[in-house]
């Protein structure tokens, strides 16, 4: 069989700690057949800057879940961006994948008021353009892992999709009624329990990953243990105050509101459960909080480097100052975001198969990524 095949993601050695992301012996090139799937929202930053910074965050994790869900039992390498997400799939399934996200941009169109652009690129034309992409595979837990990718190919494929519409697709006017089945909004924002999330993405000037390197190695003497969530501290909201967003992106109106009311009831028998078995080791309500705390994508690489942390105010003052010496050298460009909170937009399958995307309050990828294009410019 060729390395070609649909089973190129899972054939993977997956990694399971942080300063592995960077290893270049994780990373295998992407087969020449497979496609790129790139998704962001037109205008995220000022809808972000408008308060709508949730509405980003469902709308780019939904391209996610709707292509995921079309890939059926596949596993595919993705990457959540904040406003957006990068895809690589497999040619028998990028019809399905098509069709999928042309329904999450209809319902971000209507649901939502955000224009969500999505563009399918082969690998061929990145390849034919001198660039090349690997991917490799992190495993957050024995049900659940995410990519992380590497190559001057991520940005060429972005800079294809923002310059020319040749590789975006358009809406085929039909809504497929499953596409965001699992997504889920029902947890409180994460608040800081160590002084501010701080949400960073480091871009550094030269290709490769050594630069990386000695900025994450640096970063993880000053703050050993990378972390978000502390699912002591996290809860069920209720009534959730963003239900609505996620109801709204699975289901059209009329039923939406019907919808609503039941799973208002269903979450609300939820949060009594969960506060009731949390601390009872041996239940799944246990169980899966503990998943909650390892299946989050709070640290990813696409040859830009990102994470969303909970850490002391000493500890930011150090990280910044770490990627200021680094920016000074001419080595990198970053961009930064502080909030008292983190979102999480989840895609729950089932108890044990679920992933949590993690972005920071307020905006945090969106708004880093600001700060960042504001250093190239300066």
């Amino acid at each position: 069989m060729s390395d070609t095949n649909s089973d190129f993601f899972n054939k993977l050695n997956p990694f399971v700690t942080i300063p592995n992301i960077l290893n270049d012996s994780n990373y295998q090139k992407l087969p020449v057949d497979w496609f790129i799937v790139i998704t962001d929202i037109r205008g995220s930053t000022k809808a972000i800057e408008a308060g709508l910074y949730k509405d980003v965050n469902v709308v780019g994790v939904s391209s996610i879940i709707a292509a995921k869900n079309a890939c059926g039992d596949l596993d595919i390498p993705f990457i959540f961006g904040g406003d957006g997400a990068t895809l690589f799939i497999p040619p028998e399934k990028i019809e399905a994948v098509k069709k999928a996200l042309s329904t999450t941009k209809k319902k971000s169109r209507d649901d939502f008021k955000l224009e969500l652009r999505v563009s399918v690129i082969p690998a061929f034309e990145i390849y034919n353009r001198n660039s090349e992409i690997f991917i490799a595979r992190m495993r957050l837990s024995q049900t659940a892992h995410i990519a992380m990718a590497k190559g001057t190919g991520i940005a060429l494929a972005e800079d294809l999709t923002k310059k020319t519409k040749e590789y975006e697709i358009a809406e085929d006017g039909k809504t497929l009624a499953d596409a965001h089945k699992g997504l889920e909004c029902r947890w409180n924002p994460i608040e800081s329990q160590r002084g501010e999330i701080l949400t960073v993405i480091v871009q550094a000037c030269e290709s490769g990953t050594s630069t990386y390197v000695r900025v994450l190695n640096e970063i993880t003497d000053s703050v050993p243990e990378l972390s978000l969530l502390d699912v002591k501290k996290i809860s069920a909201s209720w009534p959730p105050k963003h239900l609505y967003k996620e109801i709204s992106m699975k289901h059209a109106a009329p039923m939406k509101y019907i919808y609503y009311v039941l799973t208002l009831l269903w979450v609300a028998f939820l949060a009594i459960v969960i506060n009731a078995q949390r601390k009872n080791e041996k239940s799944l309500v246990a169980k899966y909080m503990n998943e909650l705390g390892t299946n989050t994508d709070f640290v990813k690489f696409d040859e830009t480097f990102r994470m969303v942390i909970d850490i002391t105010l000493a500890q930011k003052a150090k990280i910044l100052e770490i990627l200021e010496k680094y920016r000074k050298n001419g080595e990198i460009y970053f961009g930064t975001h502080s909030s008292a909170e983190a979102l999480m937009t989840c895609f729950v399958q089932t108890n044990h198969d679920h992933v949590h995307f993690v972005d920071g309050g307020s905006g945090g990828y969106a708004l880093a990524a600001k700060q960042l294009k504001a250093q190239k410019l300066a």
